[in-house]
């Protein structure tokens, strides 16, 4: 599996070399930049998850900085989450995704969302996390975690680190959420 994630990079390297866009400050010949790039992970015949990126400079072979990612994450199959970002990083080696930069994070399943400035996601160890002051929003109640949130990348459990909670002001409003 690790072969057939690193053989899809190669191929996307190869398949972008040459790009007319400017994407990195450094000019160097030898850079390695591509536009609209896939990477994603398959386990048995489905993807676990998918990273898209608008531009993706390779140049260095420990990571790819990536333009306006958007992470799809995956439950038997089916999307189960979303997590777009300004910019990140894909650490090869440690299979790591660093997000930020107006981190959005949008669970289909469990109808919610988490903003925050940066976002980290483990694929072996499937966990989303960050470190920073995130905003949970589900059914118009907003909860601020002051340090930041842990979960699975189903959003299904989340972990609060120092939270606030902004509780709404008329019944009404938690009968019809915005």
């Amino acid at each position: 599996m690790k072969h057939c994630l690193l053989f899809l990079l190669a191929a996307f390297v190869l398949g972008g070399c040459g790009s007319d866009k400017k994407f990195s400050p450094n000019e160097d010949p030898g850079m390695q930049k591509a536009n609209t790039v896939s990477i994603f992970e398959s386990k048995g015949s489905q993807k676990r998850w998918i990273l898209n990126s608008r531009d993706v400079d390779f140049s260095d072979m420990q990571n790819a900085a990536l333009e306006s990612p958007e992470l799809l994450l995956k439950e038997n199959g089916q999307d189960s989450a979303k997590i777009t970002a300004a910019r990140g990083v894909f650490n090869y080696p440690n299979k790591l995704v660093t997000l930020r930069g107006k981190v959005k994070a949008t669970s289909f399943t469990q109808k919610l969302t988490l903003e925050t400035d940066h976002m980290y996601y483990d694929v072996d160890k499937d966990r989303v996390w960050t470190e920073a002051k995130t905003t949970v929003t589900r059914g118009g109640v907003r909860t601020t975690a002051k340090n930041g949130v842990e979960t699975n990348s189903k959003l299904t459990q989340i972990e609060f680190k120092r939270q606030t909670t902004q509780l709404p002001q008329t019944l009404q409003e938690i009968k019809n959420p915005q």
